[in-house]
């Protein structure tokens, strides 16, 4: 009885309490401005210069917030795009090896009935 009140406990719904996690905060929101700058005082480089700032919103109440270049901004932009494009090619990974198992998990079991009924 012990073992089957572990087994039922463990099966039963979690309290209203969010999940656990391992990890960072997730972004739930952003904002974006450019700003260009026209003049400065210091070195006339800076001016026409545009610059993005983004204000990142997670999930934990946090905010985080930063500015970078233009040149900066496209290499974050195309390393992001990059790593989304690697998430879905594992994921058809995963579900291609997902399938792989469940058809040798399917002969492997008809394999077993035929060698039951053979043996009986």
């Amino acid at each position: 009885m012990g073992a089957n009140a572990f087994r039922d406990a463990t099966r039963a719904p979690m309290s209203s309490a969010p999940p656990l996690r391992a990890g960072l905060p997730r972004v739930v929101d952003v904002t974006w401005r450019v700003d260009v700058t026209l003049s400065t005082s210091e070195a006339s480089s800076q001016a026409m210069r545009p610059s993005v700032l983004l204000r990142l919103k997670m999930d934990d109440g946090s905010e985080r917030a930063f500015e970078c270049g233009l040149e900066k901004f496209h290499e974050l932009r195309e390393a992001a795009a990059t790593m989304l494009n690697e998430m879905d090619w594992a994921a058809r990974d995963v579900g291609a090896v997902k399938e792989i198992g469940e058809r040798a998990q399917a002969r492997w079991d008809k394999m077993k009935d035929a060698a039951g009924r053979g043996g009986a």
